[in-house]
């Protein structure tokens, strides 16, 4: 016998993954460079961007009866860029990255959750959680879209690390520096 839920009725953690997908994504070449020419000096650089977080309820009607469901909606910049190395001086400000940029990768990944609380959580658990599970959840769609867009623009491949997750003991040494 099969059991009819409706999504109101499905037991939920506060936070279910629903989804994960891109929102937006950009690529680009600078004019002067050219991805066949063997031996060039590049540097990648990875930047991960701050978030944004959209919650929403939603009113539904299934088999004649009325429900709500809440969602967060997390979406968060990831950047991959090749700069050029030039003799002596590495790149370090955001301006003279921008100016050294041969190409570059930019996604806007969304990862979304049902939320079971009846109210949404507040501005600290949602951050927390952006920093968290979301960055967790959206890596692995991060590192095969970089990969796969890298051989699709005929770049050198560099290979995104694994998301390292930071000890007990090392976010409390960042904790501490913070408050000092």
């Amino acid at each position: 016998m099969e059991i009819d839920e409706s999504p109101q009725d499905r037991p939920v953690s506060p936070f279910t993954l629903r989804s994960i997908y891109v929102r937006n994504s950009s690529i680009r070449t600078d004019d002067h460079f050219d991805p066949l020419v063997p031996g060039q000096q590049l540097k990648a650089i990875f930047r991960t961007g701050e978030g944004r977080v959209d919650c929403r309820e939603v009113t539904f009607v299934e088999n004649d009866q009325e429900g709500i469901f809440r969602s967060c909606a997390f979406t968060t910049r990831f950047e991959f860029a090749y700069v050029r190395r030039t003799e002596g001086d590495e790149p370090v400000s955001d301006e003279d990255i921008e100016k050294a940029i041969a190409a570059q990768i930019t996604v806007d990944i969304t990862v979304d959750y049902l939320i079971s609380l009846q109210t949404f959580p507040d501005g600290d658990a949602l951050s927390q959680w952006a920093h968290g599970p979301v960055i967790f959840h959206a890596w692995p769609y991060w590192r095969e879209y970089c990969h796969a867009t890298m051989l699709r623009m005929n770049l050198p491949v560099t290979m995104i690390p694994l998301l390292q997750v930071p000890t007990t003991e090392e976010v409390a040494r960042e904790k501490s520096a913070a408050q000092n």
